[in-house]
């Protein structure tokens, strides 16, 4: 059975995270074979496990209070952050990747047909992301609106 979220959770979340200087990235319902997972993904500059833990406590005392509308037997309710392979979505996600290495996909080809790379960000601007690439000692200008994946790639 698919859950519906109860009207007002959307809005409720993004203030509930929003007074731990957190902002709401993403919420999921994602039916499972054993049990269903209602998923509230959540960033900020603070987002430790007793952060997220405060947030779920509060989201999920408010569903309780509307579960009269929630039309799914049961499900889990998860509050978390989208940890080291968080997908690179907005110029915002490329700016705080400056200096760091990350690995792009593309939705379509560059003119040699290439669609991946992996290279250090050396800036963002303009939806624009410029990347140097140490294997080829070459830059690259990226459009964001034609990243269909990007995540950081981490070196030990």
């Amino acid at each position: 059975m698919r859950l519906i979220v109860p009207k007002g959770f959307k809005e409720y979340a993004e203030k509930t995270a929003s007074d731990f200087n957190c902002k709401v990235l993403d919420i999921t319902f994602k039916p499972e074979k054993k049990s269903n997972t209602l998923r509230v993904t959540i960033d900020g500059d603070d987002t430790s496990l007793n952060i997220c833990a405060e947030i779920s406590r509060k989201l999920s005392a408010w569903l309780d209070s509307h579960e009269d509308e929630i039309k799914c037997t049961s499900y889990n309710f998860e509050v978390s952050s989208p940890g080291p392979d968080r997908k690179l979505v907005t110029e915002q996600d490329f700016i705080k990747c400056i200096n760091k290495t990350v690995y792009f996909e593309t939705k379509t080809k560059a003119a040699d047909g290439r669609r991946r790379y992996k290279g250090k960000v050396i800036s963002c601007e303009n939806g624009i992301v410029h990347i140097y690439t140490k294997e080829e000692s070459a830059e690259f200008d990226i459009v964001i609106s034609d990243i269909s994946k990007a995540r950081i790639e981490y070196e030990f």
